[in-house]
């Protein structure tokens, strides 16, 4: 009898442990988790780490919650490619991503990313300086800086935010796996305490 909860523990973890490793994980992104990207975004590229099912998509949302037209979505084997329709500006995003697998499990999760396109500038062609102009070049400046200042808070903001909320979907499983396996060699341990005592 022991033998063979001991088998039925072993074939169970081999069964679900190989779905839970053929799980297809984001593997990497352009733009990456909290990236600050400071050039032009023309393409947003997923990979994962295996196939993913042509039923897989993602949507790119700005600060507000607003959804940010995409062209051009293809999935070439293990990768989510789209075009970016518009010239974002200077703000924080997120692409919220929802895939199936090759093992027919649907995955979903966010990459958050903050644009700060600095803003180029101009040489001045006044020989004269003018006492006006140059306070408000002086506050133009400084409110530059505030709002970069401001961006790169919300991107250490958002990046802290996705790290500590993971998605629950990617660890239920693994968890019903160990429950299964503690629970198959907790019986076996009272079966045997039982024919010993």
């Amino acid at each position: 009898m022991l033998n063979k909860i001991a088998l039925l523990s072993t074939l169970l973890f081999f069964i679900f442990g190989a779905n839970v490793f053929a799980h297809s994980h984001l593997e990497e992104s352009t733009p990456k988790n909290g990236e600050i990207v400071t050039q032009s975004l023309k393409a947003i590229t997923l990979t994962f780490e295996t196939a993913i099912e042509p039923t897989s998509s993602f949507t790119l949302m700005d600060g507000n919650n607003t959804s940010i037209p995409l062209t051009t979505v293809s999935i070439t084997g293990n990768q989510l490619i789209a075009n970016v329709e518009d010239d974002l500006t200077n703000g924080a995003y997120t692409i919220h991503w929802k895939i199936i697998g090759e093992d027919g499990h649907p995955l979903e999760g966010d990459i958050p990313f903050t644009k700060n396109l600095p803003e180029n500038a101009a040489p001045p062609e006044q020989t004269v300086t003018d006492p006006s102009t140059t306070d408000a070049t002086t506050a133009e400046t400084i409110s530059a800086a505030d709002t970069e200042k401001v961006l790169e808070d919300q991107a250490i903001d958002v990046k802290e935010t996705a790290l500590v909320e993971p998605k629950i979907m990617n660890y239920v499983l693994p968890a019903i796996i160990g429950l299964i396996i503690v629970l198959g060699f907790g019986s076996y341990w009272l079966i045997y305490r039982r024919k010993h005592v």
